[in-house]
C-alpha cells in the first residue's frame, strides 16, 4: 500500500548511500550528451551497486528497449507516474485521474517486477494523505506499491544540465552534500521529463563516474531500496 507519509532512509548507518535516478529511461542524443540510462546501469553493475530507476510512462513508451536491459543488470525499475504530473495533490483537487497516472506505468514496468512489488516515487516529491487514500482505494491491480520514496541528498543535477554546466561542478556539489548529510537516499536524474534542454545536456552518467571512486575511497558503501525496505 501507498504510505501516508513519504519514506526515507535517514536511519541508515553513517557513510551508507542508496542511489536513485528519476525521469528515465533515456538514450544518448546525437551530440554525445543527453540521457545515458543504459551506460549508467552498466557502470553501476560493474561497481556492484544496485540502484532504483524511477521511470516515467512517457519515456518507457519512447524507449522500450532500455528498461529490460536495465532490469537484467539487477537494478530496480520503479514507477514515477506516467506524465510526471507537477503535483499529484493539486491534480487530485482539480479532478485529474491520478489513478491512471500510476496504473498505466504499472502496466509498463510489471514485467520487470516479478515479485509484484512496485517501488514508487511521486513526481517532484509532492504527496499528501488524500493522494495515498485515493490510490489505495481505487487502484485495481494486484501489485504491492511501496512508497512514495523521498530522499536525504539532492543536488538538483537537472539544474546543472539546464544551465549547460559541467559534470565536474555537479559532482563537487553532490560530494559536499553527501559529506554534510553522511547517509541516505540520493536523488539524481538519468533524464528529464519536463525540460528538453536539461535532458539534452544531461551529464549524470559522467557525474556518477566522478563520484563513485571518490566515495568508495572515503569509505562509503551502497545499498539498494530492496535492502532498506
Amino acid at each position: 500500500m501507498f504510505s501516508v507519509h513519504s519514506l526515507n532512509a535517514a536511519h541508515l548507518p553513517e557513510k551508507t548511500l542508496c542511489l536513485t535516478f528519476d525521469d528515465g529511461p533515456g538514450e544518448t542524443t546525437g551530440n554525445g550528451r543527453g540521457p545515458k540510462t543504459l551506460e549508467l546501469a552498466h557502470y553501476l553493475h560493474q561497481e556492484k551497486i544496485v540502484a532504483c530507476f524511477f521511470m516515467t510512462g512517457l519515456h518507457l513508451v519512447q524507449y522500450p528497449a532500455v528498461p529490460p536491459r536495465v532490469a537484467e543488470l539487477g537494478h530496480i525499475i520503479g514507477n514515477h507516474s506516467f506524465t510526471h504530473a507537477k503535483s499529484l495533490p493539486e491534480f487530485l483537487r482539480t479532478g485529474w485521474d491520478i489513478v491512471s497516472e500510476i496504473e498505466m506505468t504499472d502496466n509498463l514496468i510489471k514485467p520487470f517486477n516479478p515479485n509484484h512489488k512496485i517501488y514508487f516515487r511521486a513526481p517532484w516529491g509532492a504527496w499528501s494523505e488524500e493522494v495515498a487514500r485515493e490510490l489505495n482505494n481505487k487502484i485495481g491491480n494486484d501489485l504491492n506499491h511501496i512508497g512514495p520514496f523521498h530522499w536525504e541528498i539532492n543536488g538538483n543535477d537537472w539544474s546543472f544540465w539546464l544551465n549547460g554546466d559541467s559534470s565536474e561542478n555537479c559532482a563537487t556539489y553532490y560530494l559536499n552534500e553527501i559529506l554534510t548529510r553522511k547517509r541516505g537516499i540520493v536523488l539524481m536524474h538519468d533524464s528529464t521529463t519536463d525540460l528538453a534542454k536539461a535532458r539534452d545536456n544531461n551529464l549524470t552518467f559522467e557525474t556518477i563516474k566522478i563520484l563513485i571512486p571518490k566515495l568508495k575511497g572515503l569509505g562509503y558503501s551502497f545499498v539498494s531500496l530492496r535492502d532498506i525496505f
